[in-house]
């Protein structure tokens, strides 16, 4: 039998929908320290201090959370820099300091959540994810487009696609091995380019 990777309820009440977000924080939590074959539900339900059997009543199992987890985390990134990218085109922003705001954003998050966004890049494929995060990356392209509209759309999509694999790769290397210096320039270059800000 397929197991089931969707979450059993959506929840409708507050305290239903913050007991769904609990589990999400402390299944990111326990990622970000340990691989994921030594994360098991229990230890999800310990974490969020709720019992298993509570824990079931959302999920309705490990794969279903991580699923939720790997939405979860799409959404917040495009909510992240589309706001980056409206707010920049309210304030008419000069295009350096929004480079700058976007390099610096796209770098914390991965450098802050690396070993639990490396478990969510390598396992969207076999969560059947990877359309997804696709539909995730056009919706930055597309608020992208919108507040600088000068942007063309097939290059704002390889840039992004360029900056998300040179951002996570470094991410997954031992500490001792990540040249983040190298990376901050690589994207500033990146979106310098597509900004046209190249001297």
């Amino acid at each position: 039998m397929k197991k089931t990777i969707k979450p059993r309820k959506t929840p409708q009440q507050d305290r239903s929908r913050q007991t769904r977000q609990d589990i999400l924080k402390a299944t990111a939590h326990l990622l970000n320290r340990k691989p994921l074959g030594e994360v098991s539900t229990n230890h999800i339900a310990k974490k969020t201090g709720i019992s298993v059997g509570t824990l079931y009543k959302y999920y309705p199992n490990k794969d279903s959370i991580l699923a939720d987890l790997s939405l979860n985390f799409m959404q917040q990134d495009a909510e992240l820099f589309g706001r980056i990218f409206v707010n920049s085109a309210r304030s008419r922003q000069k295009k350096d300091a929004l480079v700058e705001e976007l390099t610096e954003a796209l770098i914390s998050i991965h450098r802050e959540e690396s070993q639990v966004r490396g478990i969510v890049y390598q396992n969207l494929e076999r969560l059947n994810l990877l359309g997804s995060a696709q539909s995730a990356t056009r919706e930055i392209q597309t608020k992208g487009t919108i507040s600088v509209p000068e942007l063309d759309p097939i290059r704002t999509w390889v840039a992004i696609s360029a900056i998300n694999a040179a951002v996570h790769s470094t991410s997954q290397l031992s500490k001792n091995l990540q040249q983040w210096d190298f990376v901050n320039v690589l994207v500033r270059n990146i979106l310098q380019n597509l900004f046209n800000l190249q001297k």
